[in-house]
């Protein structure tokens, strides 16, 4: 890792499994490698060195809810490959029913199971 790299995202979220399963299949794609997982978290690791970890908020925090607009992390954004491949990013999307937020040529941007931005910009 290069200094200044992000080295890891910690992202706490109210339904783990749920998680899970959207971040599954959209980190594989992306070339993240589930690297742990147990009740509590789950890890993915990129080859280029930075993780992102998930994990289960405790039922004291079930309440609270992720909001865009409010103080912290607006949304993450990943650059991803061609266009072709973020127009196939948007069909698989469209096919488990996941919200679209935004798309503009390059640059896609949709919603989590949270209600978190995600965003991937084609090269």
């Amino acid at each position: 890792m290069d200094f200044g790299q992000v080295h890891h995202i910690e992202y706490y979220v109210h339904d783990l499994s749920k998680s899970n399963q959207f971040w599954s299949w959209f980190l594989a794609e992306l070339g993240y490698q589930k690297t742990s997982e147990s009740k509590t978290h789950v890890s993915w690791a990129h080859s280029g060195g930075t993780y992102l970890v998930f994990v289960q908020v405790s039922d004291e925090y079930q309440n609270s809810r992720n909001s865009r607009q409010a103080n912290g992390l607006n949304h993450i954004a990943f650059m991803g490959g061609t266009a072709g491949q973020l127009d196939e990013l948007q069909a698989q999307l469209g096919l488990r029913n996941i919200r679209i937020l935004k798309r503009d040529g390059n640059y896609l941007c949709f919603e989590d199971p949270n209600e978190f931005a995600v965003e991937v910009y084609a090269r």
